[in-house]
Parts: C-alpha cells; sequence; structure tokens
C-alpha cells in the first residue's frame, strides 16, 4: 500500500513533498528498492514462526499424555517489530532534528 501511495505522490507532485512521512508496514523487498526507499515496519518472521513452533510443540507433548493438563488461558508472547529507516520519514530527511523532537519517536 506505501508504494501505491508514493506512486500516485510522486504522479502529482513529481517528487516526495516534506509534508509527507511513508511508513510500510511489511518490509517487503519493494521497500528497499522502490524509486524513492521508503521506511517500513520489520516484522521478525524468524522470532514469531520460532515461537508458534515452540508452543505448537509443547501443545503435542501435553496431548501424549494420559492426562493432558487443560490449558485454561491462552498462551501470549510479544514479537517487538523494527522500524528501518529509509527516505520517507523525518529520520532520513532530517537528520540534524532537535534531540527534543524525537523523543516521541524513540519507541518505534
Amino acid at each position: 500500500m506505501a508504494s501505491i501511495f508514493l506512486n500516485l505522490v510522486l504522479k502529482k507532485y513529481g517528487e516526495l513533498p516534506p509534508t509527507y512521512q511513508v511508513v510500510g508496514f511489511d518490509d517487503s523487498p519493494i521497500a528497499s528498492e522502490y524509486l524513492i526507499p521508503f521506511s517500513t515496519i520489520h516484522q521478525q518472521i524468524d522470532v514469531l514462526t520460532k515461537e508458534a513452533m515452540d508452543i505448537l510443540v509443547m501443545q503435542m507433548k501435553n496431548r501424549k499424555k494420559r492426562r493432558p493438563a487443560i490449558m485454561e488461558t491462552p498462551i501470549h508472547k510479544t514479537v517487538l517489530p523494527t522500524l528501518i529507516k529509509r527516505e520517507t520519514t523525518i529520520f532520513s530527511f532530517y537528520p540534524k532534528v532537535p534531540e527534543s523532537t524525537l523523543l516521541a519517536f524513540r519507541d518505534f
């Protein structure tokens, strides 16, 4: 979706105006290879896969028991995403932004 939006903006303005900041969500290869490489959120697929498989294996082992334990609460895991900063966000266009301005964005 970010690439489609960038395409529309580039057609209209011929460039990415500094008032626009674009962030994609899946860090697909097009994000780094597009006309203007855009910032994106990287999902740690390898970590997500490992966590899901660990839970699945645990549940399979439990089911093999003579008296399997009943899972009373769902298992929740958190895998933090990473912001990949490229040319479509303030981080790339304005590298000398005052430190106080960036405090709100640090947790991305």
